[in-house]
């Protein structure tokens, strides 16, 4: 092996870990990304439901405020959209309507979290049996 061969070997190795380091470093960053804006999207949904389960006994006004803010800003395209559905027809779940769309909300929020579909009956029993 001549001096040639082994700089222009010594140069690659050092071109190829250089590529790896700065590919890993952007993935991570990435991911770390994704999973951050996961968790705020999580926090924001479950807020919500937390809220709207207790706005009628405690006047959780503040929490529901908050997470629907958080959900302008974090949420996806459909959850932003059937809250928006469910807040014209009065953010009230005491008549069908109100009913049927806060079903879908929660229905569009499990999709939006990577879960399973679950058939809409059984959403509807949880919710309001």
């Amino acid at each position: 092996m001549n001096v040639t061969q082994l700089i222009a070997q010594t140069a690659v190795t050092f071109i190829a870990a250089t590529v790896g380091a700065f590919l890993g470093a952007f993935l991570t960053r990435r991911t770390e990304r994704f999973k951050h804006l996961q968790e705020l999207r999580s926090a924001a949904y479950t807020d919500f439901m937390r809220g709207v389960a207790t706005a009628a006994e405690h006047h959780a006004t503040a929490l529901v405020a908050d997470s629907r803010a958080r959900i302008a800003i974090y949420g996806g395209e459909n959850v932003v959209c059937s809250l928006s559905k469910f807040i014209a027809l009065g953010a009230q779940t005491q008549n069908p309507e109100g009913m049927q769309a806060f079903a879908e909300l929660c229905m569009v929020m499990r999709a939006d979290a990577g879960r399973k579909r679950v058939p809409f009956q059984e959403i509807w029993r949880l919710l309001f049996s």
